[in-house]
């Protein structure tokens, strides 16, 4: 149950997200250790890659998984994807996701990179917190259109992990078509919703803050995680 205490303290773990500390106390310096650090990196770039090509999924299993699961939850989210870049960085392809349609685009919808707020957040490098997505002039609307959802509200946030930008977080509250009686096409505009209709509530900025640390977190873990497959290590 230790899980918990990952996400509460943001503060603390923002710190060595942003500048990794250095230790506290003298090391022994050991030059040959040192002279391996680049390769440890070049190694792990390397396997990221083959693990996007053969078991992307792995990448995201077990704790990673659980981690990003409790960070929805305290965001409140109906559901979340995390997005990653291919080979090629041309597309950004979900590797997970929580929501019940889970198993109909994960592994199998592609995003062009350059496409949509999710697609906008990977390019540009900059997290961002947005309502009433579904009428939003970047959003990219094919995977809505092919479950039946409209995205309303969405939390975007870049990941980055073995040294480099890798993909996307989304977060993001729903309204699913088969709950607007009598609308048979996707709404427009607000105005075409049925009379009475409240669409679920806008994320804060509080919110964006906590995924972006999050992020931070699973980057870290998928560190750890490419560390491990790499030396031939549990993790």
């Amino acid at each position: 149950m230790r899980l918990p205490i990952l996400i509460v303290f943001y503060p603390a773990i923002m710190t060595w997200q942003d500048q990794p500390m250095a230790a506290p106390f003298s090391l022994l310096q050991d030059p040959e250790i040192s002279m391996l650090v680049e390769r440890l990196r070049d190694h792990c770039s390397a396997v990221w890659q083959k693990s996007l090509r053969e078991a992307p999924d792995a990448l995201l299993d077990g704790l990673l998984g659980g981690v990003m699961a409790r960070a929805l939850g305290a965001a409140g989210a109906d559901e979340g994807t995390v997005w990653l870049a291919d080979e090629s960085a041309e597309c950004l392809v979900p590797v997970w996701n929580n929501g019940p349609d889970a198993e109909r685009f994960v592994g199998r919808f592609k995003l062009p990179s350059a496409e949509g707020i999710t697609g906008w957040v990977f390019t540009g490098g900059m997290a961002t917190c947005e309502t009433e997505v579904c009428f939003h002039q970047k959003q990219h609307r094919e995977m809505d259109r092919r479950l039946g959802v409209l995205t309303w509200a969405m939390l975007a946030v870049p990941l980055r992990a073995a040294g480099e930008m890798r993909g996307v977080i989304t977060a993001v509250r729903l309204i699913r078509l088969a709950d607007l009686p009598g609308v048979s096409i996707a709404p427009q505009s607000s105005g075409d919703f049925p009379e009475g209709f409240e669409p679920p509530p806008s994320f804060s900025v509080g919110d964006l803050a906590a995924m972006e640390s999050s992020a931070q977190v699973l980057g870290r873990l998928l560190d750890h995680r490419l560390h491990c497959w790499t030396l031939g290590i549990e993790e």
